[in-house]
């Protein structure tokens, strides 16, 4: 993928969509206004994702980072996905257009990764994950935020055709 020179800092290789795993090597540096292969181009935010974690989220949280509990995207029966309304309704919410780059971690890898899965079915073109998630950012000493998160600008649109992606996402009926 690579072939003029070493592979960008933080980013693995051999992935098919490498921009989409961040190191905390790769994060941090961008975190501190650094320039970093892949950057994004346009708006950004980095969003901790928990279920019931706002608590640990006030005690300690990467610089800068939102809090998006995964509970205003999933409801029961069996933690489904919102309504397309409500998901939509959340984005705007935290400011997230089609074309928001969005840095998502989490205290559990699967949490972070269901929500970006959930962000790419909306139509967020560049989600990302910090590939090993708060874990990787400390074992890497990098430091911790506390307090509470910045209130987000809300967006007034998402800018496509929403969900842009449909097809990323079935149902039970249609599975069946």
């Amino acid at each position: 993928i690579f072939p003029n020179g070493p592979t960008p800092l933080g980013f693995r290789d051999d992935l098919t969509r490498w921009r989409q795993l961040v190191s905390a090597a790769w994060l941090a540096t961008w975190l501190a206004h650094q320039p970093v292969s892949a950057a994004p181009a346009g708006k950004w935010m980095v969003l901790e994702v928990g279920c019931d974690g706002l608590a640990d989220f006030l005690g300690g949280h990467l610089p800068g980072a939102g809090y998006l509990d995964t509970h205003a995207m999933e409801a029961e029966p069996f933690w489904n996905k919102v309504q397309d309304t409500a998901l939509l309704k959340l984005l705007l919410h935290y400011g997230i257009r089609h074309d928001t780059t969005v840095v998502l971690y989490s205290r559990s890898t699967v949490v972070a990764a269901r929500a970006a899965h959930l962000m790419l079915y909306a139509g967020v073109r560049d989600v990302r994950l910090l590939d090993g998630g708060l874990a990787a950012w400390l074992q890497n000493g990098f430091s911790l935020a506390s307090g509470p998160p910045l209130e987000p600008t809300a967006a007034c649109d998402f800018g496509a055709p929403f969900p842009t992606n449909p097809a990323y996402l079935i149902n039970t009926p249609q599975a069946k």
